[in-house]
């Protein structure tokens, strides 16, 4: 497919209308790893991102409320507290992987975060892409993964902690 232009939306979260969370449950369901997606979830959300290949939706991302369980099931529960943000929800459609898009979605999400400590989970294997779009962003892997239960592999936290803080 050739592509003629590559647009990103970022929508803050007083502006994630129903019909934008409507449209990005739609990727989400796609992506298959989030339990029952609603409006609700994608409306609490503080930011999302929206990317269009020829006016077309083929990636998503969002910084969310940190609700994760992953402190705990990481071993880390002491520091859960001092991260309020988790960058999540990504998916880019299989036909325009490889592009960066994930990092520049990800990227525009972290605008003005550098004051923030912020949490991911990826799926922890080699040639995962999100894993080396972590990295690029500062993210680091720590505590201990588990078991998905999306696939037979594992998932691990990565952090970042805002900018000055020790690790």
């Amino acid at each position: 497919m050739e592509i003629n232009s590559i647009e990103y939306q970022v929508v803050e979260k007083s502006n994630i209308t129903d019909e934008i969370a409507h449209v990005f449950i739609q990727h989400l369901t796609r992506q298959g790893k989030v339990t029952v997606p609603s409006i609700d979830k994608v409306q609490s959300c503080c930011r999302i991102v929206l990317c269009f290949a020829n006016d077309e939706l083929i990636g998503i991302g969002a910084l969310k409320p940190n609700e994760s369980l992953a402190f705990e099931k990481a071993g880390l529960s002491s520091i859960k507290d001092i991260f309020v943000l988790e960058l999540g929800y990504f998916f880019v459609s299989e036909t325009f992987r490889g592009l960066g898009i994930s990092t520049s979605i990800a990227r525009l999400l972290l605008v003005n975060k550098l004051e923030e400590n912020i949490l991911a989970t990826s799926e922890l294997f080699a040639s995962n892409p999100m894993m080396k779009t972590l990295e690029k962003l500062g993210f680091k892997h720590y505590g201990i993964p588990w078991k998905s239960i999306w696939h037979d592999g594992t998932i691990g936290i990565f952090l970042r902690f805002k900018k000055g803080t020790k690790k």
